[in-house]
């Protein structure tokens, strides 16, 4: 199932992709002229045949999938070198595809819907049923290896940085279940998507310092806010309470407090860090 998912989204499932190996051409490729750090890949659509050249970065990665060997290192690599290409609508456009994509393999190859592992955040079926397609080990966390073909279809560019976005909540380089649905939610009704989880989408949560609101179900704000050693209390819509914020501790949002003896743990450790 991976496989076929893989090449629906490189070019229809009809297609596939050949790759030259040990330095010898592609007999289809003799009329490519590719750069110094490329190599010609042949994309057979049906009867149709594609040349186009990929970059050698991108070829490693393909072929260490294909070997079942893919590393760390090189999926790292590679991330270092394509990390904030896109702007902020590129990256929206480019969910309202994913999703979109998402729904028409979803209709077309589904087979029985199976529920998912325990989560908090509402999950759409076509989204849900993705992330079991792609959960290999199903532990209910997708790791870029998982989603690899995904990730270097060579189709767009945007896709890895758009995924990167989506580890916001554990922020540990690889998608929960949670993670992987919330990034979802509004992809495809941009125009209603709620303040807090706009602003939380907005931010590369890699990027060190960067501040990600907290959210609650809807994607509206949380009373309680935190970010470099200050916390202050805000409304839904992220308008900061007057003499609300303090330093090295935890706000007294009076009848909006919002937060559990877990949570209020959690940012304590966060604040005075």
């Amino acid at each position: 199932m991976l496989w076929l998912v893989s090449l629906l989204f490189l070019s229809g499932a009809s297609s596939y992709v050949q790759i030259q190996e040990n330095g010898v051409k592609l007999p289809e490729c003799a009329g490519t002229v590719c750069g110094p750090n490329s190599d010609c890949v042949v994309i057979r659509e049906g009867d149709k045949v594609i040349t186009r050249c990929v970059d050698r970065k991108e070829l490693v990665v393909l072929r260490a999938f294909r070997n079942s060997k893919s590393t760390t290192e090189e999926i790292q690599l590679l991330h270092k070198t394509q990390q904030n290409v896109c702007n902020d609508h590129e990256l929206n456009a480019m969910g309202g595809r994913i999703l979109q994509w998402f729904n028409d393999v979803h209709l077309t190859v589904r087979g029985v819907d199976k529920s998912l592992k325990e989560h908090t955040l509402a999950c759409r079926d076509d989204v849900a049923w993705m992330f079991l397609q792609w959960d290999g080990d199903d532990n209910g966390y997708l790791t870029k290896h998982e989603i690899i073909p995904i990730l270097k279809g060579g189709q767009e560019k945007c896709i890895e940085q758009f995924f990167d976005r989506c580890d916001d909540i554990n922020i540990d380089n690889q998608l929960s279940i949670d993670e992987w649905c919330d990034c979802f939610n509004f992809a495809d009704n941009l125009r209603h998507e709620p303040p807090c989880h706009k602003a939380k989408h907005a931010v590369d949560p890699h990027v060190l310092g960067a501040f990600l609101p907290r959210c609650d179900l809807e994607g509206y704000y949380r009373p309680e806010q935190c970010h470099g050693g200050s916390c202050w209390c805000v409304d839904k819509y992220g308008r900061e309470f007057d003499k609300s914020r303090v330093e090295k501790g935890l706000p007294d949002c009076g009848q909006y407090g919002s937060l559990t003896a877990v949570e209020k743990e959690e940012l304590r450790a966060r604040v005075e860090m």
